[in-house]
């Protein structure tokens, strides 16, 4: 009886100390990467607009996870705590356009852009990549508005209220438009709704005059008896109109250079499959926020980050008088350091 005791307790303590060895290797785990360790956890806050498709199409091909990366949704948050998010530590990575993450920078924020996302496309691809389009209501429409260069004779003598944020590419593409049209910008006033249906329906209601509106809510206008009068592409500027970018606080990319890498990577792969398979990435798209959607926009198929496309965004600033002259460079604000990694 002791000896099979003692037999006993010997097959107990190896099964145990396995498992120990398994746990600490990863054998035991669910999240497992191709090193086989844990999946390193990369957070950013859910959100339901144009913004998306990127992250579910790398999520659900599995380019996180070749990586070594899970993707977790924090919450829901307004665009304006993005950058407070990052520095919390509350998210890892969030993304803007130039112009915003200029004033964040101008303003002290330590985070740095690490790749492109959105682009705008070139004229001879689907008009519904592109990054906004621009409506008027039918009233204005009936009164012989049917481009933005005729917004400069609409209610002659007063300003048109347009809906968007002052800084963001709401306003930076639709002013480039206008002076291309050779439109006064100050024949506009800015009113700021959060979102796209909250402009369609303000716009709707006779609250405002024109709004600028993204993927994938283009339907969403014309069901609401809208009247497109032009896009971004008029804005003149090239796949400079719609770039936007990710980033990470300088923190995180020193702490752990290899998960941004792989996220540059894992999100790089995810933009040339929207790219190419418009359809299936607008139907995950339209899945994720409970409403149709028929195109997304278009999206850097390169890790290299040109700046010459973040360059008019910053110029822009110095010209409105929003940042000195000189205050913010390129390089203040992006990093080349993941390119073609």
């Amino acid at each position: 009886m002791e000896t099979r005791s003692y037999s006993a307790g010997i097959t107990v303590i190896l099964l145990l100390l396995s498992v120990i060895l398994l746990s600490a290797c990863g054998g035991t785990g669910s999240n497992t990467g191709n090193n086989g360790g844990e999946l390193f956890p990369i957070r950013t806050s859910t959100r339901y607009d144009c913004t998306l498709a990127p992250y579910l199409v790398a999520e659900k091909l599995g380019y996180f996870e070749d990586e070594g990366l899970i993707l977790e949704w924090t919450g829901e948050i307004p665009n304006s705590e993005f950058v407070a998010g990052v520095l919390s530590g509350a998210n890892d990575v969030a993304d803007g356009h130039p112009n915003e993450i200029a004033l964040q920078v101008y303003g002290g924020a330590d985070i740095r852009a690490v790749g492109r996302s959105i682009i705008e496309p070139d004229l001879d691809k689907d008009p519904r990549l592109r990054h906004m389009w621009y409506f008027i209501s039918q009233e204005a429409a009936d009164a012989g508005v049917e481009t933005i260069a005729d917004l400069a004779d609409y209610k002659s003598g007063a300003k048109l209220k347009s809906a968007g944020y002052l800084d963001t590419c709401e306003s930076f593409i639709l002013n480039k438009a206008l002076d291309f049209h050779s439109v006064p910008r100050d024949k506009l006033e800015w009113i700021v709704f959060d979102t796209d249906i909250a402009k369609i329906q303000a716009l709707k209601l006779g609250q405002i005059d024109i709004i600028g509106v993204h993927p994938p809510f283009y339907d969403a206008a014309y069901e609401a008896g809208l009247v497109k009068i032009g896009d971004s592409s008029e804005a003149n500027l090239g796949e400079a109109t719609g770039v936007y970018l990710y980033y990470f606080s300088n923190a995180f990319i020193e702490e752990h250079p290899d998960e941004v890498a792989g996220f540059v990577r894992a999100m790089t792969k995810a933009q040339q499959y929207a790219n190419a398979h418009i359809e299936e990435a607008a139907a995950w798209t339209g899945e994720f926020i409970k409403q149709e959607v028929r195109g997304n926009h278009y999206y850097s198929e390169t890790t290299e980050i040109d700046e010459a496309t973040i360059l008019p965004w910053l110029d822009d600033l110095e010209q409105s008088g929003t940042l000195p002259a000189g205050a913010i460079k390129v390089t203040d604000i992006i990093t080349h350091q993941f390119e073609s990694q």
